[in-house]
């Protein structure tokens, strides 16, 4: 297992300690719509992780073999028992980190990949676990360089995941400004102006660990105490299904090749600046920024008993992803993309039920229908549990939604 999946308990304590002391303080840093958003976009990054090809370690470790003997030759050696050598490597790792972490913010195509992680509009301990399910990876490329330092594989993916770990904590409203921190390391003060779409804020503070590199570079802005961050994107998501959320960006520069009529705009477009659309493509297709002296967060509401339903199906569907990310060497890939493609349709699914989407009405009834027609293909010990659910999800949700024709919500849409 993983230091990331093994951290993955600890997160959610964490998440579920702020949001007690988030009620019982007032504090009104979380809404159940947005929490469970972002968390299943983290549900669904961990589990696609399990049916995709890792690029960089499919690059890293052949170069890395072939490389090695070069390496022993200039006395290369390192080590994950030496305390120093993983110091070092979290300091490389860190800082090539925070030349992709820029390049996602300033590049249309990178930025379609990780505007995931901003969509929130809310900033809480659930915001670090809305996470990018890398649908185009392009990461990895970032990470080549530590080659020229001989860091073996283990040693890189342990400082991959001691950083991602580290960020964990910077995301949240409670944590006050520390003079002396805020020179040397990332902290939830300079991270909340990172997230925040304020024109004084934006893209700014790129540092996963040390916000050192933003100082070096020129790009760190210290949160101010007469701006007040206001969270999310300029072109707001509007919708809590992680996969839509995924697909955003990548949709919109989509439609803009298709409709825009420069075959020289259709091809550069992904690689020009975040934001850029061809004049035409826009005037045919304008896409208005949100109103910052106005901002209004997206929060449709649906009644108290869809709330309820929506939080224990992504109750279910968490407890189903942590088991099957234990579990997933002991399955065949088969049985694996059907559970992971499921555990998809859930959240997707869920995401809409919280949006308010009327069509969610007949979308669960047939997830559920599919996802009892997967049993002849899923192991035997797992037919009386997911005939259970499905009953009992049927069942609450007929009774919710259907005696009642007229009692549905507005659906809102983007």
């Amino acid at each position: 297992m993983g230091l990331i999946t093994a951290a993955i308990p600890f997160f959610l304590l964490a998440v579920l300690i702020e949001l007690v002391l988030d009620r019982w303080r007032g504090w009104g840093l979380y809404r159940l719509n947005d929490a469970i958003g972002s968390l299943g976009a983290g549900i669904l990054s961990r589990i696609l992780g399990l049916v995709k090809v890792g690029i960089l370690m499919l690059l890293y470790i052949p170069l890395y073999q072939w490389l090695e003997p070069t390496y022993q030759s200039l006395g290369i050696q390192w080590s994950l028992e030496n305390p120093w050598h993983l110091v070092l490597a979290v300091l490389a790792y860190d800082f090539c980190y925070y030349w992709k972490h820029r390049i996602n913010h300033e590049i249309n195509i990178f930025w379609a990949e990780h505007v995931v992680h901003h969509q929130s509009e809310d900033y809480n301990l659930t915001t670090a676990l809305r996470q990018s399910s890398d649908l185009l990876p392009l990461g990895w490329m970032f990470y080549l360089p530590l080659l020229l330092i001989g860091m073996p594989p283990e040693v890189l993916i342990t400082a991959g995941a001691i950083d991602l770990i580290y960020q964990f904590w910077v995301h949240t409203q409670k944590f006050p400004k520390v003079r002396w921190m805020e020179w040397i390391l990332v902290t939830p003060s300079n991270h909340r102006v990172h997230h925040a779409q304020n024109k004084v804020y934006v893209d700014r503070n790129y540092g996963g660990v040390l916000i050192v590199w933003d100082r070096l570079f020129g790009t760190y802005q210290e949160e101010l105490a007469e701006e007040p961050c206001i969270y999310g994107v300029r072109k707001p998501l509007n919708t809590f299904d992680p996969l839509a959320a995924n697909l955003q960006h990548f949709r919109r520069m989509w439609l803009d090749a298709v409709h825009t009529k420069s075959w020289k705009e259709k091809l550069t477009l992904w690689f020009r600046a975040t934001g850029y659309r061809p004049a035409d493509a826009e005037a045919a297709m304008p896409v208005a920024s949100g109103d910052l002296d106005n901002f209004q967060r997206f929060d449709p509401q649906i009644s108290r008993g869809l709330r309820w339903y929506a939080l224990a199906q992504h109750v279910i569907f968490s407890g189903a992803a942590l088991l099957l990310l234990g579990s997933a060497g002991d399955l065949s890939y088969g049985v694996l993309a059907a559970l992971v493609l499921m555990l998809v349709l859930g959240l997707v699914v869920n995401g809409r039920i919280l949006d308010g989407e009327a069509r969610s009405r007949q979308w669960e009834l047939m997830r559920l229908a599919l996802l009892a027609a997967t049993l002849p293909i899923l192991p035997a010990a797992t037919w009386l549990p997911i005939i259970g659910y499905c009953l009992a999800s049927g069942t609450a949700w007929w009774v919710l939604v259907f005696p009642n024709k007229d009692d549905t919500v507005t659906p809102v849409r983007n």
